[in-house]
């Protein structure tokens, strides 16, 4: 008989403590925050835990990060409740802000990783900023319009700069930070020239083709002088919504272009398309402040090209990825790049606005000649023509729908629940489906089911002529803004009324797109539902909608899928308003 095999005694498996879910969020915040500002070049010193009293009021810093004369105080928060986080923390920061050459002072003496300062006190800048997962609410910000707030998607943004050019996102960074560049560092120091010189040829205005009192400029121009004076109207940036159109740079391709720069040793060959501040002056070679008139050129003549030399004056319009391919960076290329960052070897067409031409005008310049040369090149993405759209075509349906998209999210009933932006979360909800086939025919300016025939305004006709190009308009007339406005409390009774009815709990993001009742189809399927109600004249109030939809939970939302929302808002109108 075979001996029964000996069995070990299982030893009982020590369970582990589990880890609460806020504290592994604010370990990743942390070291998300850190490696952003490592990958910049700042310094961080550490002030977790150091309590201290800074005139008569106490409290503590998450993170202090400096770069030459400029110290950023960082505050960290991955809570719901950030109002009230942001609100004990206030006074404090409005006693440094307001006293930033004694807080100086203080600091170097109480954090040790100061050591002794390079600069006078007076000397610093000092900046507030406070990274959130979620948005805080407007009032905060108006309120501390010197604090910096960092949410997710704006965190999102400049840490995949960051990751893309490296320590050359500092300049952008420094400029959200509204930094003036002429007091950073060894530049507060210095009484070199304000602005930048580049030899050049300038082009007879009636060789150009451009409206009158436009110049049109050829030069040389080093990568690391652009690099500090340029901005691009990135869409997906930091920036206000208004007049943004070009593409976030990509990671892959910078790095193709930094190899081609090192294996190939030649320049890119084709011109980079810039626009020019109005200060710019045309001298005579050699012979600085004495100007040309352009106006009685008839050929193409040499000159000096100066350009005020300070921050966000030289609009990238066309080849930011040949400019940025020059960044700072920490690869393998870095060390041959270095050396040819202050050579003039990129070659600059460069376009000088009139001095009277209004901001908004030369928005819709750059945006034209943006999607003129990039259409013709390669299609452009369709999110991109929508946002160019929004500026050169701002009557247009789809500019519309896309502005009464960005009020959806700022209030009401989908209020941060959208993704508006190339780096908000994933987990928001995507709009293309929503603005292409929900809210198109929803504010289209004709038709019996349109919120533009339910609109009562007496003015209305005007916004038909508007959007048809019939009545010339220097700047955005009123009733635009009146016709938005309406159509989004019109589209946000009927969400209002249906979050009320199918509760919070559905009314919800869950993390996982799969497990979630609010989909687009969903909100499509109610917009559809909302066209139905116009079409029959149903009464438009949220309360009419409340009463009505006793009964939506009866429709069985569930089994309508992706682009299913015609047949489920049908369903929707023929249960509750039939």
């Amino acid at each position: 008989m075979a001996m029964a095999k000996k069995t070990k005694a299982k030893k009982k498996a020590k369970s582990k403590a589990s880890i609460d879910p806020q504290v592994i969020a604010q370990r990743r915040q942390k070291y998300a925050v850190r490696s952003l500002f490592k990958r910049l070049g700042l310094q961080r010193i550490k002030s977790d835990g150091v309590e201290f009293k800074f005139k008569e009021r106490t409290g503590e810093l998450d993170d202090i990060f400096i770069y030459e004369n400029v110290v950023i105080l960082g505050e960290y928060t991955v809570g719901k409740k950030g109002t009230e986080h942001i609100a004990k923390k206030s006074l404090l920061y409005g006693i440094i802000n307001n006293n930033q050459s004694e807080w100086m002072e203080f600091a170097a003496a109480k954090f040790s990783g100061f050591g002794e300062l390079k600069y006078l006190p007076s000397e610093y800048q000092v900046k507030i900023c406070y990274f959130s997962v979620n948005a805080l609410s407007d009032e905060v910000y108006a309120a501390l319009d010197y604090v910096f707030f960092l949410n997710g998607t704006k965190f999102r943004y400049f840490d995949a700069l960051a990751k893309t050019i490296h320590k050359s996102a500092r300049l952008e960074f420094f400029k959200y930070l509204r930094l003036d560049f002429k007091k950073i560092g060894s530049e507060i120091k210095s009484s070199s020239n304000n602005s930048r010189s580049f030899g050049g040829f300038v082009l007879p205005e009636s060789f150009s083709s451009f409206p009158a009192g436009f110049k049109v400029v050829s030069f040389y121009a080093d990568p690391k002088a652009l690099l500090t004076m340029s901005y691009v109207l990135r869409k997906d940036s930091w920036r206000d919504e208004d007049g943004l159109y070009q593409r976030v740079l990509m990671k892959g391709r910078m790095k193709e272009m930094r190899r081609y720069l090192t294996t190939e040793e030649r320049v890119f060959v084709n011109n980079i398309i810039v626009t020019l501040p109005k200060e710019t002056r045309l001298n005579e070679p050699g012979e600085e402040g004495k100007n040309i008139d352009t106006k009685s050129l008839s050929v193409v003549r040499d000159v000096t090209v100066f350009v005020p030399f300070k921050a966000d004056v030289i609009g990238i319009v066309d080849g930011q990825h040949r400019v940025f391919c020059y960044h700072e960076g920490d690869d393998q290329y870095e060390g041959k790049i270095e050396k040819l960052r202050d050579r003039q070897n990129l070659l600059v067409t460069g376009v000088i606005y009139p001095s009277a031409y209004a901001d908004a005008d030369k928005r819709r310049f750059e945006a034209k000649l943006f999607l003129e040369i990039n259409d013709k090149q390669r299609r452009a993405r369709s999110d991109l023509k929508h946002s160019i759209e929004m500026i050169l075509s701002p009557y247009s349906t789809i500019a519309i729908a896309k502005a009464v998209v960005a009020r959806m999210n700022s209030n009401g009933a989908l209020r941060q629940m959208l993704q508006t932006n190339y780096f908000d979360p994933p987990r928001l909800i995507r709009t293309s489906s929503i603005v292409s086939y929900g809210l198109r025919p929803l504010l289209k300016l004709e038709g019996v089911d349109s919120l533009f025939s339910s609109w009562n305004d007496p003015d209305k006709l005007k916004l038909v002529e508007l959007q048809k190009g019939k009545v010339g308009q220097a700047t955005i007339d009123p009733i635009l803004e009146k016709y938005t406005a309406y159509c989004y409390a019109a589209l946000n009774d009927i969400l209002l009324a249906a979050r009320k009815k199918l509760g919070s709990h559905k009314w919800a993001l869950e993390d996982r797109a799969k497990d979630r009742f609010l989909t687009p189809t969903l909100i499509n399927g109610l917009i559809v539902c909302l066209r139905l109600v116009i079409q029959n004249g149903k009464p438009l109030s949220e309360t009419t909608y409340g009463e009505r939809f006793a009964v939506l939970d009866q429709v069985g939302i569930t089994k309508y899928r992706s682009s299913s929302w015609k047949a489920l808002g049908e369903a929707i109108y023929k249960k509750c308003f039939q």
